[in-house]
């Protein structure tokens, strides 16, 4: 009797300890409420920025876990936004352009939300989550077709620009209220769909995806408001400081001079530039509080209690640093977004983690937190362990990549770049004979190598040529991560 006493006592413990491999019961699954914020780099106030006024983030910040290092696969939506509702690499998913398509080359892959539905979950879809076109929605993975826009949504309310086509002013600042930009109406959208969720007393995981800070700035004159212009310099550093930077670093997408008031080639003047920074920061406090009212209905809802909340951007951006505008690089700035995370039994609630993330683990960290088992084909690992406890250790680097040209569907170059805590290297391929075109290194410990702005780290001097032995050893970590994660040096 002591012995099966004993026993009965060990199993229990050890029931304790170990993860659920399949769901729970549905009354104990928990919610999931998955936010992802279109071009949103760390611009916030929880992140050091001081220029940002986000403050119903960073409230919510002060409730999770912040994520200070969480680095994307490839730094333009599609890519990306594939990598973290797929949890596979971009070579697997072989999505580098916005315009391919990830069921051409995994049409049987289980997705994210297509794995809660399995599960039991309602999974829903309101704004911007997979992508912005409708041709590239995935119905597979919702109980209901996606929500991407509704009639009347328009990113201009302006008579000069509205109804004239997608690109017309890049900025716009117009005295009206929340809900006459599309994001406004999204919050409001989503508000209404909680509260639909909560009478069908059924686990879920409601996806919204906010438009802004994406180009044309456009939001309400009131948050234009909230920043005194005079806080808005020129970047110091320019394209002609950086050292030894390779031209294939670079992209010649010229997404901002699309747009019918800038310049083409997007060398836009001293007084377009502290616009143009204005313009994101005010999207920036016109979305915060978007999320604020979000949030606020969770909790009204009595949701919250067992709810996980993900915060995410889908990939940095550049406002002038470096002679550089948006995205489409292996940069620090490009890759490297915000990442909040809220569990309902989060330990030491506010503190930061530094360990280093990619946003493919969070397919598996989700389906570990909800006890559901993720499919055995996933690029990503579960960093639940850093929720638990935010002083433990992540990724020894993190992988981002970028094809060259941008505007091509199929690569011709290779941009593959691993960060670790202190650098970066960048090695440049081509795709198809795998030969070395180029290398980039950058130590972001050293003052001389990298400047910092609004919190940002970015590259300063390339040390590839003058650095043979760091460039060695981060060289071959770099096979090494190949090896292990694609299965050889490259995927042609």
């Amino acid at each position: 009797m002591i012995q099966m006493l004993q026993f009965l006592a060990l199993f229990s413990i050890n029931a304790l300890l170990t993860p659920a491999i399949f769901a729970a019961p549905e009354e104990s699954l928990p919610n999931i409420l998955f936010i992802a914020i279109d071009d949103l780099r760390p611009a916030l106030g929880c992140y050091g920025d001081t220029i940002a006024k986000s403050p119903r983030i960073d409230a919510f910040a002060k409730t999770a876990r912040q994520f200070n290092h969480a680095y994307v696969q490839q730094a333009v939506c599609g890519p990306s936004r594939t990598s973290i509702l797929t949890g596979l690499l971009p070579d697997h998913t072989r999505v580098w352009h916005n315009r391919n398509k990830f069921r051409d080359t995994q049409p049987n892959h289980i997705t994210l939300p297509q794995r809660f539905k399995q599960n039991g979950y309602t999974t829903l879809a309101l704004g911007k989550i997979f992508s912005g076109n409708e041709s590239e929605l995935d119905p597979i993975s919702w109980s209901s077709p996606e929500i991407l826009k509704k009639p009347g949504w328009s990113n201009y309310v302006l008579a000069d620009n509205k109804g004239k086509g997608k690109k017309q002013s890049a900025c716009e600042m117009a005295e009206v209220p929340d809900n006459a930009y599309p994001d406004g109406q999204l919050a409001t959208l989503a508000i209404k769909t909680l509260t639909t969720l909560k009478q069908q007393k059924k686990p879920f995981f409601l996806a919204t995806g906010f438009f802004k800070p994406h180009l044309p700035f456009s939001a309400p004159k009131k948050y234009w408001d909230m920043h005194d212009p005079a806080s808005f310099e020129v970047p110091k550093e320019s394209r002609a400081s950086i050292t030894a930077m390779p031209d294939i670093a670079l992209h010649t997408h010229r997404e901002l001079g699309g747009y019918k008031d800038m310049p083409k080639d997007e060398n836009v003047s001293a007084e377009q530039l502290l616009h143009l920074r204005h313009g994101y920061y005010a999207c920036v406090s016109y979305i915060d509080q978007q999320v604020g009212r979000l949030l606020d209905a969770l909790q009204q809802l009595d949701l919250d209690r067992n709810t996980i909340v993900v915060l995410c951007g889908d990939h940095g951006f550049t406002l002038g640093e470096q002679n550089r505008w948006c995205k489409a690089t292996n940069f620090e700035l490009d890759t490297r977004v915000p990442l909040l995370i809220r569990t309902p039994w989060i330990a030491q609630k506010g503190i930061a983690s530094d360990a280093l993330v990619e946003l493919v683990d969070l397919y598996p960290t989700l389906t570990d937190l909800a006890g559901i088992k993720p499919p055995d084909n996933l690029d990503g690992q579960s960093f639940r362990h850093v929720l638990d406890d935010p002083s433990s250790g992540g990724r020894n680097a993190v992988l981002s990549q970028f094809n060259r040209p941008w505007e091509s569907t199929a690569p011709e170059v290779m941009g593959y770049s691993i960060r670790t805590s202190s650098k970066r290297y960048t090695r440049w391929i081509d795709w198809q004979n795998r030969r070395v075109l180029s290398e980039e290194l950058y130590d972001y410990s050293s003052k001389t190598s990298s400047r910092e702005f609004s919190g940002n780290r970015f590259e300063h001097k390339n040390i590839a040529q003058t650095q043979p032995e760091e460039l060695q050893t981060m060289s071959e970590h770099m096979d090494k991560m190949f090896a292990r994660r694609l299965g050889g040096t490259v995927h042609p």
